[in-house]
């Protein structure tokens, strides 16, 4: 197919349906680099990406980095005090700097050891005395845009666009009564995974394959879409005379329920997207977020962060109680992810037919045509 005959709508006609007459996107749109090249310019370039929390660099010098398409970052703690986002890239011949998370007191380049304060600016240069012209104050770090949200920390890679505030909508009002600010993370597993970005999103934003990928496991969920107002979209999953879905069935000793929370909300875990492809999971008891990074058309690398009030991290036996959300999380987290690289395996088919949407994936259709708005 041609870069003209690929971007035709008409081939997403059927996309464009209402969810119970609808198709699924064409399996191009999980394979072809043109397709996926123009996902990162017209999505991943200019939308909010979420790149960790606050509470994660509690210390001038604490780092983390972020490996986005378009370009590598630095998410630092300031001598100042606030939290900074650079380009992660010396401004001599473009050295990656750091790497993974961690404390520094300066950022030294490894290629020719240049030196930069942790607000960005270039303290040392050896070599370049004899270099004409060469000014210091010009070779800062070049900042990215970072804005923040209860401790969420995002950032944007174009220099004009929505605010996080506008991005995010009703989004923290929503959430207000389970207190986020509150939130600490104490956990992140990393996984790379053979498929599309998409499939990992999708996949966790409908409860429709839950007795079936999670059949011995979490065992099947009911669920409820959410109308939201901003760039996200949410889901209520819950089963009937549970109170948290964050364990596996046979967890005898779960942490505190949220007291601000209605009883619906106690009942309840709501499973979000921020578009495009970072799901927030608020829970009774805790937080946890799934943020996909693609590396290539068929190929992610997906951040599992867990969240805890600061109450229940505060309690005796935390570390003890804790282990029974990671058991949940590293149990679920390899079945849907074999799932999703089943998926991108199937979707190599050549002429493959689209498929049709279940009365359960009503999600899954609204991110495909959010993905068609931009790309087309």
């Amino acid at each position: 197919m041609t870069p003209t005959d690929l971007f035709d709508p008409g081939h997403y006609s059927e996309v464009r349906k209402p969810l119970l007459e609808a198709s699924t996107l064409p399996p191009w749109c999980y394979t072809d680099p043109l397709f996926y090249q123009r996902e990162i310019e017209a999505i991943f370039s200019k939308g909010w990406c979420f790149v960790g929390r606050e509470d994660e660099l509690p210390n001038a010098g604490d780092y983390l980095t972020y490996d986005g398409v378009p370009g590598p970052i630095i998410v630092i703690r300031s001598e100042s005090g606030e939290i900074k986002a650079f380009f992660n890239s010396c401004r001599h011949r473009g050295t990656r700097l750091l790497s993974g998370k961690g404390s520094t007191r300066q950022i030294v380049c490894p290629y020719h050891s240049w030196v930069y304060s942790c607000d960005g600016e270039l303290h040392r240069a050896p070599g370049m005395e004899d270099t004409l012209h060469f000014e210091k104050a010009t070779q800062h770090l070049l900042r990215v845009k970072l804005e923040q949200w209860a401790g969420f920390l995002f950032i944007r890679y174009t220099k004009t666009g929505p605010s996080l505030n506008d991005w995010l909508g009703n989004m923290p009002e929503f959430f207000a009564g389970h207190t986020p600010d509150n939130l600490r993370c104490v956990r992140r597993k990393s996984f790379e995974v053979q498929c599309n970005w998409k499939f990992l999103i999708e996949n966790a934003l409908e409860a429709y394959h839950t007795g079936s990928v999670h059949r011995t496991t979490l065992g099947r969920q009911q669920s409820d879409p959410i109308p939201t107002d901003g760039e996200w979209s949410c889901l209520r999953v819950y089963v009937a005379g549970k109170k948290t879905i964050s364990v596996l069935s046979d967890a005898r000793d779960s942490l505190p329920i949220n007291a601000d929370l209605s009883e619906e909300e106690s009942m309840s875990t709501f499973f979000t997207n921020i578009y495009p492809c970072t799901q927030f999971v608020f829970a009774p008891d805790s937080m946890w977020w799934l943020a996909v990074q693609p590396l290539g058309p068929m190929a992610s690398r997906l951040e599992v962060g867990s969240c805890f009030p600061a109450d229940s991290i505060a309690h005796p036996d935390f570390q003890q109680r804790v282990q029974a959300y990671f058991r949940r999380l590293d149990t679920a987290t390899p079945e849907d992810n074999e799932i999703c690289e089943a998926q991108q395996g199937g979707h190599t088919v050549e002429n493959r037919p689209q498929g049709r949407f279940s009365s359960e994936e009503q999600l899954t259709h609204t991110l495909a045509n959010w993905v068609l708005d931009r790309v087309l």
